[in-house]
């Protein structure tokens, strides 16, 4: 990973004539990253900032401005800079901005400014506070706006002067305090919505339920076009756990829609309505992506190994009825019991179509004798028989993200993978096969016996990943 701004290559065509010089300038220079670039003498950032076209700097503790961009496509400040207000008004032609505050008012010369980016198509604003007419400016001041994030905004009582805005497809909502909750009406004025992520809490407890029904409804009415659905829990400091949306809330939301295509949520345990809600999509579903967080049983007369039953048994219902899955993953903060994980294959699986899979923290019963480091060699050689192996080479793994515009894809890892000797396989982490095979073959056997005929019926799935080992398929297969 870089972290540091040391373009030698580039520097060095640079010298070779004027020619050379005046074409590689403006590529040299078109990001401006204030950490990454936090050695270059600010003299020679103001020099060259003219050729700026994406700037990012949350923190501004290496660079002052102001500078000379006025031709910014991105644009990632803080309030911080005294000249932030400057520099965005000097670029009418902002495409992304993410426009972070103190915890302060607004600035009402900062919201006049948002008049002139009329090519405003991603704007976040985090940490402010503001008047929902305010708000409502901003953002009808940017008719051509696709994604918004909004997050941490304080004082939203009303949304007087909003007008329907048409463009918007994707919005993002962080921490949401009790000053701002006349924030979600805003749901009511994105009729083209496709896709939301938020945080699954916003206020206390005993009042969080109303809001996720209330949040439903909207989208159930005002967005008949919604077809991705990302929550991510929130945790709490206090318990040391996270606190998740109960199944009747996860059930509500997926019933928003009609036709929904992607699904990524952290929740406490896989339940039945919402199961059951995934499975009434399984004309439309692509793409599920279940995180399961950490538990709280105090107040629970359930035992963790009958509820890590349950999400099992859950999670077999999908993958055996939603046929036109082609992105499925779990994974999970506690341990899956290697038989409880054997309920996954009780119904053959319906996704025929499945393209990537990860299962995650399934338990590995430990190799303390002969016997059971040859049942482990004999599980390493079914997967080879299979087609199976785990991968070697350099690469990064991509996976659709489940709210992204356009079918693009994003990485999930970017961890370097080292070779291994020549004749032997590595892992993630860069050691041999011969040392990690109790870690990556030691399911016993019973459940490469289950996994792989299953798998086998999968005649497109590309990406393999079991208890974060990654496996790639013989190109002969």
């Amino acid at each position: 990973m870089t972290t540091v701004f040391a373009p030698q290559d580039l520097l060095a065509c640079t010298a070779v004539s004027r020619t050379w010089r005046r074409i590689l300038l403006p590529i040299l220079w078109r990001s401006y990253d204030g950490t990454l670039m936090r050695a270059v003498p600010l003299a020679t950032i103001r020099q060259n900032s003219v050729y700026f076209r994406a700037f990012r700097d949350y923190l501004g503790h290496h660079h002052q401005g102001p500078f000379a961009s006025t031709n910014l496509r991105s644009l990632v400040i803080s309030h911080l800079h005294g000249w932030a207000n400057g520099l965005i008004s000097s670029n009418p032609n902002l495409q992304s901005l993410t426009y972070t505050g103190v915890g302060g008012a607004f600035p009402n010369f900062g919201y006049r400014t948002f008049v002139y980016l009329s090519r405003l198509q991603d704007l976040c604003l985090s940490n402010w506070n503001m008047t929902g007419r305010q708000l409502a400016f901003i953002l009808c001041g940017s008719p051509r706006l696709i994604r918004l994030g909004l997050s941490f905004l304080e004082g939203i009582q009303d949304l007087e002067g909003m007008t329907i805005m048409f463009g918007i497809e994707e919005i993002s909502l962080g921490y949401i305090p009790n000053s701002g909750q006349k924030l979600l009406q805003l749901i009511q004025y994105l009729p083209s919505l496709q896709r939301i992520s938020f945080l699954g809490t916003w206020i206390d407890q005993s009042t969080q339920q109303r809001d996720i029904i209330t949040l439903s409804s909207s989208l159930r009415f005002f967005c008949p076009e919604l077809r991705s659905i990302h929550t991510t829990a929130a945790y709490n400091f206090a318990s040391n756990e996270y606190d998740t949306l109960d199944d009747s809330e996860l059930a509500s939301l997926i019933q928003s829609t009609k036709a929904l295509e992607h699904f990524k949520v952290e929740v406490a345990s896989l339940g039945r309505l919402m199961s059951d809600s995934l499975i009434t999509q399984y004309e439309s579903l692509v793409a599920v992506d279940l995180c399961i967080r950490r538990r709280n049983y105090r107040n629970s007369t359930a035992t963790p190994g009958c509820v890590r039953s349950s999400d099992i048994l859950n999670t077999a219902r999908i993958l055996s009825s939603c046929c036109h899955l082609r992105v499925f993953r779990l994974s999970s903060a506690v341990t899956i019991d290697v038989n409880a994980a054997l309920q996954l294959f009780t119904s053959p699986w319906a996704c025929l179509g499945l393209e990537i899979l990860w299962l995650s923290q399934i338990s590995v019963p430990a190799a303390t004798t002969k016997q059971d480091r040859r049942s482990t060699l004999s599980s390493s050689s079914l997967f080879s028989q299979y087609g199976w192996s785990v991968q070697s080479n350099k690469q990064h793994t991509t996976l659709p993200k489940l709210n992204q515009p356009h079918g693009q894809t994003q990485p999930l890892s970017t961890q370097m993978r080292t070779l291994a000797p020549p004749g032997s396989s590595t892992t993630p982490s860069g050691r041999s096969v011969s040392e990690t095979e109790e870690d990556l073959w030691a399911f016993g056997t019973e459940f490469p016996k289950k996994l792989l005929p299953q798998i086998g019926r999968l005649s497109v799935l590309k990406e393999l990943c079991l208890n974060k080992v990654q496996y790639s398929r013989s190109a002969y297969m």
